[in-house]
């Protein structure tokens, strides 16, 4: 037994089939007062938890009943303390702080986004694993799921003026019973008491029973921060007194802003470096850039209408074949397999569409001699001079536009010698050297790779329920990769 508590306990437990694997079982206290509420909280905590599949929140890997009708979950089995635990040593230094909070919040944003709201952010619930590297960081575990809100849920229906959370850390709108009204803000309200009491060494609030605590949380202030921690940057006291407003629209609108005001720096996301949809976006300005034709010609250019150019100078020949360089230069360069998608700045064919009609154009070899174009290729405007680069190949590509790969996802060298690490103990059938290497990786940098490689390696486990829970963050270019291999140990996606 690893504690025990009013509603259940927890045991350390080792895997049957897994040489060396332990677990931590959470074990529901099955009594006449337990109604199917508290049923479905616990359900839904393994659920949540198992859906978020985030490195900063608690892995749960199963869910069911015992004999007698308890209902346990099985978790993975965390060495360390509890933030709780830290701060009765007092008060954290800045670096420290930013190091946790940064961690939670990237817990509390994936929640957000999958529309869940934890509602019982504390230090009991934010758990610290000492770093494998010895250099004195820990990592962060988010805890307990089980009285959460699912946005727009239809299967819980939480009623007003009913307290549910922990006193000391609850929003005005959650200590006044509102939770209907309770969203992602009441959360960083939560957060931004941890954090004041990270830096000042005790909660924003206090009292002496419920109902003081209540009156102060909804109608007083904090202490100033600034005087009771001087050595605190502006920005820091502004943030935290942000998030601690009365009011939800007067914090932070979400969790990413408000470490960014914390901290200087934004929240790493996958969505940002999904590389399917930085080549969307990349591919999006080129796909809309109209045809070059005497209809537009007029429009002003990014670079200087050759045409200006050569009126001034009389160079016009010159001129026509310094044009025609650069456009084979960016075609050749343009094919070159494994380039990267052109800039949106860079239209498709790189035409003089200004150039007077007599000009010249420069020798070209008789494979791309204009005359040899197929006859659906669209003919010369009379106002443009023949472009070099209007090749059959050239224009076989304008009418059908080659498939682009998206750009490789760039990976800092620690993240990558760990999946390449991970990737090569898959190969060898040591699983679960794999997934601490692939964990590892995400403590550095969260990837897309990463997620793709653990989907595999839940697949090679037979694990349906947590390689499921990591396929939503498998990005589109991995995604046939990762379903031809869970094939054959029977998982599709």
């Amino acid at each position: 037994m690893l504690g025990r508590g009013g509603m259940g306990s927890v045991f350390l437990a080792r895997h049957l089939r897994l040489p060396g694997k332990q677990v931590a079982i959470k074990v529901l206290r099955n009594t006449d007062e337990m109604g199917p509420d508290v049923l479905l909280r616990f359900r839904r905590e393994a659920e949540i938890a198992s859906r978020l599949g985030h490195p900063n929140i608690i892995e749960v890997l199963d869910f069911d009943t015992l004999e007698d009708g308890s209902p346990f979950l099985v978790m993975e089995y965390l060495q360390g303390r509890s933030l709780a635990k830290r701060l009765r040593q007092g008060r954290l230094p800045l670096e420290e702080m930013f190091a946790i909070t940064r961690q939670i919040g990237a817990a509390l944003q994936a929640a957000h986004r999958a529309g869940v709201v934890h509602r019982d952010l504390k230090p009991d619930n934010v758990f610290l694993i000492p770093n494998e590297t010895g250099d004195g960081g820990e990592r962060v575990k988010l805890l307990d799921f089980g009285i959460s809100k699912v946005i727009d849920s239809k299967t819980i229906q939480t009623q007003d003026s009913v307290l549910l959370g922990t006193p000391r850390y609850m929003a005005p709108e959650q200590a006044m019973g509102k939770n209907s009204e309770v969203d992602a803000r009441t959360d960083l309200f939560s957060l931004g008491c941890i954090v004041y009491e990270m830096l000042v060494g005790k909660g924003p609030f206090a009292g002496l029973n419920l109902p003081e605590f209540i009156y102060r949380i909804v109608h007083e202030a904090p202490a100033p921060l600034a005087p009771l921690v001087p050595e605190a940057p502006a920005h820091v006291v502004a943030a935290v007194e942000r998030a601690l407003s009365k009011l939800p629209e007067d914090r932070q609108p979400d969790i990413d802003t408000f470490i960014t005001e914390l901290t200087g720096s934004p929240l790493q996301t996958l969505s940002s470096a999904d590389p399917a949809a930085t080549a969307a976006g990349r591919r999006r300005p080129a796909e809309a850039a109209p045809p070059a034709s005497p209809s537009n010609t007029g429009r002003p250019s990014e670079t200087p209408a050759p045409e200006t150019s050569a009126k001034k100078r009389p160079g016009v020949v010159a001129g026509a074949v310094a044009v025609a360089l650069v456009g084979l230069v960016a075609f050749f360069v343009w094919l070159r397999p494994g380039a990267s998608p052109a800039p949106a700045s860079v239209p498709p064919t790189p035409v003089a569409v200004n150039q007077p009609a007599p000009a010249a154009p420069p020798s070209t070899p008789p494979s791309e001699a204009p005359s040899t174009a197929p006859e659906e290729a669209p003919k010369p405007s009379a106002s443009s001079a023949p472009s070099p680069t209007a090749t059959p190949d050239r224009q076989t590509a304008q009418a059908r536009p080659p498939e682009r790969k998206a750009p490789a996802e760039v990976l800092p060298e620690a993240v990558r010698k760990d999946l390449e690490l991970a990737e090569q103990a898959l190969t060898r059938g040591e699983v679960e050297e794999a997934i601490r290497l692939i964990r590892r990786s995400q403590r550095v940098a969260i990837s897309g790779a990463s997620f793709a490689l653990l989907t595999r390696a839940h697949c090679r486990e037979r694990d349906l329920a947590n390689a499921r829970a990591q396929w939503a963050q498998v990005p589109a270019s991995e995604r046939s990769r990762v379903r031809q291999y869970c094939k054959q140990y029977e998982i599709s996606f």
